[in-house]
């Protein structure tokens, strides 16, 4: 009698928020894309809208029905919002993969999207090309770091067209997963070996996650590469 008494009282309390006009037009898919691992930030209007007007309600609606927290961060001046188990959770990485951490190589290719997220610390748009991460992989400080990682011979300075593409679909697939999660966006095809998109505030979220790999960056690499001649 307590549980249902507690249940009622609940349902009872978000009863009156889902009855209002904003909520019942946008909250239904607003839910499925935190509960599919997006963050959401003011570019998308009227979701983050709700978020902010309802946040305090939202969090415990979250925390009672899903025993998920609704948390947010600000970055550079943006709020975002995402779900999160905990809060030292790395398990959101895709909509069909929530609980899987990064591979080690991928985790790679999201730290240099982060560093070059810096390098356009005062562009109001973080726009990237295929091509500005090649030229990272090829003259980067870090450039025979990456060449080890990314190609089997990395001591070259030449790689062929189909070494390029395979690079290009690693990147591609983790920027697919960010474009998911809400870190990326505007992701377009410009031609058959390049495409650009947009790095997004959000993407400190993977800062705060991987924190340690990220101050630690060239151990980590090397690492990665001595395992893969073991």
């Amino acid at each position: 009698m307590a549980n249902e008494h507690i249940t009622k009282t609940v349902n009872n309390h978000f009863a009156d928020i889902f009855k209002l006009a904003d909520v019942q037009e946008h909250f239904a898919n607003l839910n499925i894309e935190l509960l599919r691992g997006r963050h959401i930030q003011d570019d998308s209007y009227y979701f983050y809208r709700l978020l902010s007007k309802y946040y305090a309600e939202l969090k415990k609606y979250y925390e009672v029905f899903y025993n998920l927290f609704l948390d947010k961060k600000t970055f550079e001046g943006v709020t975002y919002f995402f779900l999160t188990f905990n809060e030292g959770s790395k398990g959101v990485l895709s909509s069909t993969s929530r609980h899987r951490d990064l591979t080690p190589t991928e985790t790679i290719i999201a730290i240099t999207l982060l560093q070059m997220y810096y390098e356009k610390y005062f562009d109001n748009i973080k726009e990237i090309s295929f091509q500005n991460i090649k030229t990272k992989i090829k003259e980067s400080e870090f450039s025979q770091l990456y060449k080890t990682v990314f190609f089997k011979n990395g001591s070259r300075d030449n790689f062929t067209p189909k070494e390029w593409a395979n690079v290009m679909k690693n990147f591609k697939n983790v920027i697919n997963d960010f474009e998911q999660l809400g870190w990326v966006d505007n992701v377009v095809q410009k031609g058959e070996n390049n495409f650009s998109f947009t790095i997004k505030e959000s993407i400190h979220r993977f800062q705060t996650m991987y924190e340690y790999e990220i101050l630690n960056f060239e151990e980590f690499a090397n690492n990665l590469n001595q395992s893969n001649y073991e």
